[in-house]
């Protein structure tokens, strides 16, 4: 059973969701808001850096005056606790995603999720965003790449919708181990788990890449993704907080992509392109 820290974060003047994406870099599992200006992290015990967590807070002028208090939780399965109080989601009347212990549900997608606390579960507005955009598009004979896949949410939506392959990648073992098993739990075939960064996916023409990841991330990875789609191919973007939208669509045009669509929600954008 692995140990977790709790890190109380208060003074946020109402910065969560900003504070969030930081600290979401440091390694922290979850989140709790707890009012707007307040928050509960939790982290494994090992991934700990409490010099690195004062840093992110120093450097950056609206966290300043956010104050922070650490204590060791005791042990127990956090992720069964947590599971006590994950939800069902559904997006339009198209697509639902719920857990195993959740009653069926008729849509044309279900999505059957293990909840991890530290991935993707349709729950945060950066991935309900794509699954929404994903719904407007064409899947039917697909061949598509999902980097970043966290629990393979997005890879599994594709192949409902009629993908005819996936790559789904994460540098993280615990989402690429996660993605595996909800593949076998959703019935899906088509689905191939990689564990590592862009250099371990095969080099192929994808003509749907689903990127779901941080603004950084996207930053430094935008260009080799392009490389690997495919002419007329469409591209999503999602993890990118409103403030550095710019920062993105400006890249995005030094490529040449032209854009298709855009979703904000929460503070967060996600971005649709096409390759020329």
């Amino acid at each position: 059973m692995r140990s977790y820290k709790l890190v109380q974060l208060t003074n946020t003047n109402g910065n969560n969701e900003l504070l969030i994406a930081f600290l979401d870099q440091l390694s922290f599992d979850s989140f709790e808001e707890l009012d707007e200006n307040s928050l509960n992290a939790y982290i494994l015990k090992e991934d700990f850096n409490q010099d690195a967590l004062s840093q992110v807070l120093n450097e950056l002028e609206q966290f300043k005056s956010v104050k922070f208090e650490v204590s060791d939780l005791e042990n127990k399965n956090w992720n069964q606790e947590w599971e006590k109080n994950f939800r069902a989601i559904q997006i339009g009347n198209e697509c639902v995603v719920r857990a195993p212990f959740h009653d069926a549900v008729s849509v044309p997608y279900e999505l059957v999720i293990e909840p991890k606390m530290a991935f993707g579960t349709g729950h945060h507005a950066t991935t309900e965003m794509v699954l929404t955009l994903m719904l407007r598009m064409d899947f039917n004979n697909k061949e598509v790449l999902d980097f970043g896949c966290g629990t393979g949410i997005l890879s599994l939506l594709a192949e409902k919708m009629g993908a005819k392959s996936i790559q789904a990648n994460d540098i993280e073992e615990p989402a690429f181990i996660n993605t595996i098993e909800n593949t076998q739990l959703n019935g899906c075939s088509k689905i191939t788990a990689i564990h590592g960064a862009i250099d371990k996916v095969p080099v192929q023409n994808y003509d749907v890449i689903l990127a779901n990841v941080t603004t950084n991330t996207i930053k430094e990875n935008l260009a080799q993704l392009l490389a690997l789609l495919s002419s007329k191919g469409e591209l999503l973007l999602s993890g990118i907080l409103l403030e550095q939208e710019d920062e993105v669509k400006d890249l995005a045009q030094s490529l040449q992509l032209s854009f298709v669509d855009r979703k904000n929600q929460d503070n967060w954008v996600a971005l649709q392109y096409s390759k020329p």
